[in-house]
């Protein structure tokens, strides 16, 4: 079920870019933007953000996530985060012989999973209506997507963040942040936003 509804998502002849601003206390703390672009069989996503801001001592964080969808079903992602110009993450996943290895600090990984259809960089692109849960490539496993009363989509992580998503017409237009240290809300700039089809 979960591969029959997502592969409409990601099978679109489209290119997709989106601009957000980040808002924290009434704040504007950073920005966010997200691409997608098919090719074939292949749907290309990508995530990119940069934060600053005083939690308790000045913070820049750098942030950059991909993910290659092929045919619907994800054969790389990688995530990268920057803190105050020193890197706290690198990792890759790869979808190598039926088996997804995960690379992180030099060492290797299997994941128990035989085929990952969606993950977390999904829910930037698409309203997850009837979808009951997204691959977080970060902490290696499935977290459920509830709907909420609101009309958004709760997703709470094992360390127990909280990112709840909201959408207008498809389209991702606010995400509200609820971590253990801060919160903040992300939200979809009117302006240079560009959606085309692919000839």
């Amino acid at each position: 079920m979960t591969l029959m509804l997502l592969i409409p998502m990601l099978s679109k002849a489209q290119n997709l870019q989106l601009n957000y601003k980040i808002i924290r206390n009434g704040d504007d703390i950073g920005w966010m933007r997200l691409e997608k672009n098919n090719v074939g069989n292949n749907s290309d996503l990508l995530l990119v953000t940069e934060i600053k801001t005083k939690i308790i001592f000045p913070i820049t964080v750098f942030a950059k996530d991909s993910s290659i969808f092929e045919k619907g079903n994800l054969i790389y992602s990688s995530q990268f985060r920057k803190t105050n110009g020193a890197i706290k993450l690198k990792k890759q996943t790869r979808l190598i012989s039926n088996e997804y290895e995960v690379l992180e600090n030099g060492a290797k990984e299997k994941l128990p999973f035989s085929i990952i259809n969606t993950n977390l960089l999904c829910l930037y692109f698409q309203e997850p209506i009837d979808l009951k849960s997204v691959y977080c490539d970060i902490q290696q496993c499935f977290v459920n997507v509830i709907k909420t009363a609101d009309g958004g989509y709760k997703v709470k992580f094992p360390n127990g963040n909280v990112n709840c998503y909201y959408y207008k017409e498809g389209v991702c237009t606010k995400i509200k942040i609820m971590h253990s240290f801060y919160s903040a809300e992300i939200i979809l700039s009117p302006q240079n936003n560009s959606y085309a089809n692919s000839k």
